[in-house]
């Protein structure tokens, strides 16, 4: 596919709709080429045929025709998209406020082109485009020469003082552009202990040779950003907790933080938080979960609203780990506090974490009405396949514990026909060896040492699995399992 294809197989609805309106109302001809291509491009996507739609819309052999409307649909696409997105982005009214100084300037009128030019200034000053301004500067010293009002000394001194700030800024990118490429290299090539700290301070020292930017608030706060989703994408959470500790530790000895940027303070806890669960620091986790808690009341409850899910979570999945009376406590918190904002995912996070919790304590009844709840919740509808199946084999697991064998092997069925395709692939094979061992533990009634099927669920409960394959069951296997061939479901973790 060429260009054309590419820009319209990622038009939005929106998108589209606009700019049929738009053609329409610059042409009302019910026969127009371009919109009849348009639609076939739309329509067909990757079994794009150039040769069947050339001779749909051209009788003659030349294809010159055909690609000078290719071409003028592009450019109609491109002039549509930057029109309907010109107000979302800042910098556009200063290209828009540059473009008219320069309409101005060719037209012979300083005073009017000098009229623009001072609100492009004001803008850019704003929100702090230095690279604007420094074209911004340099066309008031040009223009200096058509308009006795401009003292060119003025500007001068201006875009000097500008450069410094933009030198820095380029300094700043290129140091953040390194770290990145260079952390972003060792972890992809396995290296886990890559000695993070170091790597971060000998970068940094070598593309920021200015100080100002090395201590910078702005350029640290960039730094956290983008190192932090690089280890989170490569599960490199050992590395994470350090540097999130060191990043905090620094931020709060340097009192950088304030009302301006509290939303960073609250994300670097979140992120603590979550680095020492999943190192299985419950303790510490828990006791920078009550930290956060407090941040949330700070500033008149500034973000209270749009962070208090975090806090609730923080509690419930280290207390899933030490104290599920506590848990369950959290959970119902979390229910109250939660009941007056509109979210299906929140109720989602609750009923799903309170059936799980209450199959731990022995109350499977209850467990299953809340999944049962569950599936009637607006985002469980939304969910990935891949999930609905991992809570099918919670269910199926919590409905054989209930004693209910008939509706558990009933249930098991509708699993195995519901998600065929995807339990034969390797990415679910535990729920397929789930699904296949309830029906055999049912039919067995008793398990005895020693026989097939016995030393079939001793060697799955043995069976030592990455963390983050446990992590993404609702129910853990192994350690329902466990108890059922004498292991100590303890002896599990670590």
């Amino acid at each position: 596919m060429d260009m054309l294809n590419n820009v319209i197989a990622v038009m939005s609805k929106e998108e589209v709709r606009n700019f049929k309106l738009w053609l329409n109302s610059t042409n009302a001809s019910s026969e127009r080429k371009d919109i009849l291509l348009f639609d076939y491009i739309r329509k067909t996507g990757d079994k794009y045929d150039e040769d069947l739609v050339f001779k749909k819309l051209y009788s003659e052999k030349d294809k010159n025709s055909f690609y000078r409307l290719k071409n003028r649909l592009l450019e109609d696409i491109g002039y549509n998209l930057s029109l309907l997105h010109f107000s979302k982005h800042e910098s556009n009214n200063l290209y828009l406020l540059l473009g008219l100084y320069n309409i101005f300037i060719s037209r012979n009128e300083p005073d009017i082109a000098l009229f623009y030019l001072k609100k492009a200034e004001k803008r850019a000053l704003q929100i702090e485009n230095f690279e604007l301004l420094d074209i911004i500067y340099a066309s008031f010293v040009k223009l200096s020469g058509d308009h006795t009002g401009i003292n060119p000394e003025v500007y001068i001194r201006h875009r000097k003082e500008n450069a410094i700030k933009l030198d820095k800024i380029r300094e700043t990118d290129q140091a953040l552009a390194a770290v990145t490429y260079r952390l972003k290299l060792s972890q992809n090539y396995g290296k886990r202990d890559v000695g993070l700290l170091k790597l971060l301070d000998a970068t940094i020292k070598e593309f920021a040779a200015d100080d100002s930017v090395r201590q910078s608030k702005t350029f640290q706060t960039r730094i956290f950003r983008a190192v932090s989703q690089i280890l989170i994408q490569n599960h490199n959470f050992i590395e994470l907790e350090k540097f999130m500790l060191t990043t905090y530790e620094k931020f709060l000895s340097e009192k950088w933080f304030d009302k301006t940027n509290h939303e960073t303070k609250i994300q670097m806890l979140i992120y603590i938080i979550n680095a020492t669960f999943k190192n299985r620091k419950f303790r510490e986790s828990l006791d920078h979960a009550e930290a956060l808690g407090e941040e949330l009341s700070a500033f008149n409850d500034l973000l209270y609203k749009k962070y208090v899910f975090y806090y609730y979570n923080a509690l419930v999945i280290n207390y899933t780990q030490t104290d599920l009376t506590r848990g369950l406590k959290a959970l119902d918190e979390a229910e109250r506090e939660m009941k007056d904002i509109k979210n299906s995912y929140y109720d989602f996070f609750i009923l799903l974490n309170k059936a799980s919790l209450l199959f731990y304590q022995r109350k499977t009844n209850e467990a299953i009405k809340n999944l049962v709840k569950l599936y009637l919740n607006d985002h469980y509808k939304n969910t990935d396949a891949s999930f609905k199946i991992k809570i099918a084999a919670a269910e199926c697991i919590m409905q054989h514990e209930s004693g209910d064998w008939e509706s558990a092997l009933k249930r098991v069925e509708q699993v195995k026909k519901q998600f065929k395709s995807q339990l034969a692939t390797d990415d679910f094979k535990r729920e397929r060896f789930i699904l296949k061992l309830l029906p055999e533990i049912e039919q067995a009634k008793e398990l005895k040492p020693g026989s097939k099927l016995y030393q079939e669920i001793t060697k799955f409960v043995r069976l030592k699995v990455d963390k983050s394959v446990e992590d993404g069951e609702i129910l853990r296997y192994r350690t329902w399992l466990a108890p059922k061939v004498g292991i100590e479901a303890d002896s599990l973790n670590g």
